[in-house]
């Protein structure tokens, strides 16, 4: 692949990795890091990428990757508690029921919440997503399933 042709990729898939990844990791810097490092790898074994599949799959299952290994490593070695949380820019407020949302969303488990991101939030179908975590689509059905029922029950308790 030419430099010119990768470039135009980047330009066109940056916004949706870059949701994708701040929602994977819930900090922009971090996030902003692991973006970078997804092009980087993405370039670097640009001969692994099967022509004909989805380019955007592919380079989510590199994030996934990366935003894994770095909560493995954060596990491994916290951060020191001496940061000053005031440095953080603050997301801008949403509409209550998008926050009743949000917040909803934010307490499902973690393998609920990666399907209902990656199908409602980046539009993706059931077999870009299991290229992306490695499971089986009729897995994936069931957890969207269950997260959804989980949802409503949430969302129907908050009224």
């Amino acid at each position: 692949m030419q430099p010119d042709s990768f470039a135009a990729l980047v330009r066109q898939h940056q916004p949706a990795l870059s949701r994708f990844v701040a929602r994977y990791l819930r900090d922009r810097r971090e996030a902003d890091d692991i973006v970078q490092d997804t092009f980087l790898r993405a370039w670097q074994q640009i001969g692994r990428f099967r022509p004909g599949t989805n380019f955007l799959a592919w380079l989510f299952t590199i994030a996934r990757f990366l935003c894994m290994a770095r909560r493995q490593d954060q596990k491994r070695h916290p951060p020191p508690s001496t940061l000053d949380p005031r440095h953080e820019p603050a997301a801008p407020p949403l509409p209550e029921n998008l926050e009743r949302l949000k917040q909803a969303c934010e307490s499902l488990p973690a393998h609920q919440r990666e399907v209902v991101q990656l199908r409602f939030f980046d539009a993706l179908d059931y077999r870009a997503i299991a290229e992306i975590t490695g499971e089986r689509e009729v897995t994936l059905r069931s957890r969207m399933h269950d997260a959804l029922e989980r949802l409503r029950g949430l969302l129907t308790k908050s009224l």
